[in-house]
């Protein structure tokens, strides 16, 4: 019987030790170090209202790292005399992809927040989902000229990553802001992947 009731101990302080570590992200992730999780690359663009720079516009940055984090966390910037804005690459530090069964999925957003502006609110100038936990070339080359005419339509931007790990994905991002040259990249690639 004593057995019995050490064995029974022992499984329970297991079970408990993998359930709590679980929450964490990883399986027993005390024992896990940290890595770090490029959340966010670095952002550079220029913001324009029928053709012309838009001066002091407040923007706001904000990410989830869902199953990790219960809310977002946002920053703010402010565009200068030339509607030229910026924001600095985000990379933060987690056990969660250590986890077993974990997934590394980011949302990021980039939106007006001017009461001045207040048409101009709803519109995403930048709204995806990143995979994994470096980041994305084509999230960078984008999120590095994101020129954006305020008056534009928002969206959707189809993505094509065909040398992902686990074969061809496509990303969608919801933006006002347009890369012409890049699109006609896309539209090459839709050709070939199809469905994609």
């Amino acid at each position: 019987m004593k057995k019995f009731t050490v064995f029974a101990a022992l499984v329970s302080c297991l079970l408990m030790l993998v359930v709590s570590s679980h929450s964490e992200g990883t399986v027993l992730g005390i024992f896990k170090k940290a890595v770090d999780v490029e959340v966010f690359p670095a952002v550079s663009g220029k913001i324009t209202l029928n053709g012309k720079p838009v001066e002091g516009l407040k923007l706001r940055r904000g990410y989830l790292y869902i199953n990790v984090m219960e809310d977002g966390v946002y920053d703010y910037t402010t565009t200068g005399s030339n509607g030229e804005f910026s924001f600095p690459e985000i990379v933060i530090q987690s056990t969660h992809p250590n986890g077993l069964f974990s997934t590394n999925i980011i949302s990021q957003i980039i939106r007006v927040e001017d009461d001045r502006y207040e048409e101009y609110q709803d519109p995403y100038i930048w709204a995806t989902k990143s995979r994994g936990i470096k980041h994305s070339p084509y999230f960078q080359e984008r999120l590095a000229s994101l020129n954006c005419e305020l008056t534009e339509e928002e969206m959707v931007h189809h993505v094509i990553n065909d040398s992902y790990e686990q074969g061809v994905v496509r990303y969608e991002i919801d933006s006002i802001c347009r890369w012409p040259e890049l699109e006609k990249i896309e539209v090459e690639k839709r050709k070939i992947h199809g469905k994609y």
